[in-house]
């Protein structure tokens, strides 16, 4: 037998025993199915095999006594952590997600998860001259802009505001402004990170000038130039959700404010949005010439506006007014600046 096919073989025993309950039996049907869904190709008469020679090292049994036969642990609430290790599945997603866990979470989580990471890479390995494993050709995570690279971040003053956000403390920055050459000064608590697409954002409310006027407001881990932790229990404000926060649509850089939209999208852009809608209430109907009319309640922000100018030709923005004078101008001075119009 093969190096790989030893490999494989261990890791679907050692699957096996995770899908095998304490308490209540499982029957051997459904423990097939588990091991299918988790990406082995097994059979039935495999899975028997499987089990009777785990059974002679694990405290494992079949109860006999009705059909179906179940299949459960010796003993309630046996500690069994020491066979609960990584399934395929958890290897190959904990791969994908590896780069943005270890920029949101900080360094003791990271520390915890590390031999995690290392297990999947290894596993990995072990599987990828398999023919049916080879996981490194077949999947991988990209961000989807244009292939930019993420800036970059320094790390200590990462490290710095984790520990701040973990132990609600405040902290002293110098932070460049966007199209400022020098610093600016601010005192922060911090209350969230997000990533969105390659950048960090640290969530914080700024109390540069006091508790009475402090906002809450978004900076880019990457414009930090210093970060000094003051080692005092801040005040978090009681009305600040994150999922709140995020669902107003602040990472879209707006006020949270909602339009009615309304315009005209040609058929590949009408495909794509009914594969993935701009809003829950959004509709596209195709009026008798043709043409598609998009209707999507939606927030009012940067990323709107920027989205809409990236679909160019494709969208033509009918309602509202505001909105259509702003995507005209802005056509305009595109226009302007290739020479086509004066």
């Amino acid at each position: 037998m093969s190096k790989n096919k030893n490999a494989n073989t261990l890791l679907r025993q050692q699957t096996l025993l995770k899908f095998i309950p304490a308490n209540a039996g499982i029957k051997s049907a459904d423990l097939l199915n588990k091991l299918k869904s988790e990406g082995f190709e097994v059979t039935q008469r495999t899975l028997q095999r499987d089990l009777e020679v785990l059974s002679q090292y694990f405290p494992i049994y079949s109860e006999t006594d009705t059909k179906p036969y179940l299949w459960r642990w010796s003993g309630l609430g046996i500690n069994r952590t020491h066979i609960d290790s990584l399934s395929l599945t958890d290897a190959l997603s904990l791969m994908l997600v590896e780069k943005s866990l270890q920029q949101l979470l900080p360094p003791a989580m990271q520390r915890h998860l590390q031999h995690n990471f290392e297990h999947s890479r290894q596993l990995l390995n072990t599987l990828k001259d398999d023919d049916n494993a080879q996981w490194f050709d077949k999947v991988a995570s990209v961000m989807p802009d244009s292939g930019f690279k993420p800036p970059s971040i320094d790390e200590s003053l990462l490290t710095e505001i984790q520990g701040a956000l973990l132990k609600d403390q405040t902290i002293v920055v110098s932070y460049l402004k966007t199209k400022n050459t020098t610093a600016v000064e601010y005192s922060l608590m911090p209350l969230a990170l997000v990533q969105r697409g390659h950048v960090l954002y640290v969530i914080a409310q700024d109390i540069t000038k006091g508790a009475n006027t402090a906002q809450i407001k978004r900076f880019a881990m990457h414009r930090f130039q210093t970060v000094t932790r003051i080692n005092e229990q801040g005040i978090r404000p009681q009305n600040f959700n994150l999922q709140q926060y995020l669902q107003d649509g602040a990472m879209q850089f707006g006020n949270g404010d909602k339009l009615a939209l309304k315009a005209k999208v040609t058929e590949e852009l009408a495909f794509y949005l009914n594969e993935s809608p701009m809003s829950d209430d959004m509709k596209i109907i195709q009026s008798e010439d043709g043409a598609y009319q998009l209707s999507a309640t939606v927030i009012n922000g940067w990323q709107l506006n920027w989205w809409l100018r990236g679909q160019g030709a494709n969208i033509e923005v009918l309602e509202p007014q505001e909105l259509r004078t702003r995507m005209r101008d802005n056509l305009l001075k595109t226009l302007a600046a290739y020479k086509i119009v004066d």
